[in-house]
């Protein structure tokens, strides 16, 4: 049995490495500090392992994961340009007034959506169906998926102190840009993926991008 755990452990954190989630890390430490961050992913991977192992593929019969994968997409490009729109140095900066009011259900929201259906759960219900424990995997795989997000939390806290927040906030707008757009790309009905549509959606993208940074320039009223 505890070969199953540490299996599960190993298996999870190696298919977490360089996934979005672990990116998202770093974005989200740039603009709520690491404790915020940990709590809100640690939570969301808690309840996707456990949907993962005690639900599997059951949630997929009541809300498609086509439209659970369009959510998360829309998702990341509201939180993209929610970013973007915080671009002075006093709002990147960890100060009481200048986070949001509920970091903890922003983290962790957006984990769970960005998890959910992703190769880490579906790693999951494989384990799961391997080894017939379910407690066990979901021990183990909650362990692994928490550990590579304490190494994207890790690596933010360490990037943070070298680079200007400023800099920081348009990297974390743009990796959460890139994520919704690949979401939504990987979601799409295949008319959709045509080529036109994918450059006429980069156009607004990046047009709606610019009018935001354009904004941000403009002094504020007082």
């Amino acid at each position: 049995m505890i070969l199953h755990l540490i299996t599960t452990a190993m298996v999870v954190f190696l298919a977490e490495l360089g996934d979005k989630t672990q990116l998202m890390c770093m974005a989200f430490v740039a603009k709520f500090g690491m404790r915020q961050v940990f709590m809100g992913a640690s939570a969301a991977a808690l309840l996707n392992t456990a949907l993962a192992v005690v639900l599997g593929e059951g949630l997929t019969m009541v809300i498609p994961l086509t439209t659970l994968q369009i959510l998360a997409g829309i998702g990341f490009l509201g939180f993209g340009f929610w970013t973007m729109r915080q671009g002075r140095r006093n709002e990147m900066c960890p100060t009481p007034t200048s986070r949001s009011r509920h970091p903890f259900w922003t983290v962790f929201f957006s984990f769970f959506l960005a998890e959910f259906g992703d190769k880490t759960q579906l790693v999951t219900l494989g384990l799961t169906a391997k080894f017939d424990n379910p407690l066990l995997i979901w021990v183990g795989a909650s362990a692994g998926l928490v550990a590579a997000q304490l190494v994207g939390i890790g690596m933010s806290g360490y990037i943070s102190k070298r680079l200007p927040p400023t800099l920081l906030q348009k990297s974390a707008a743009i990796m959460f840009l890139a994520f919704g757009s690949v979401t939504l790309y990987q979601s799409a009905p295949r008319y959709l993926q045509h080529p036109l549509v994918v450059l006429a959606y980069l156009c607004l993208l990046g047009t709606t991008s610019l009018v935001i940074l354009r904004r941000q320039q403009l002094p504020r009223r007082t």
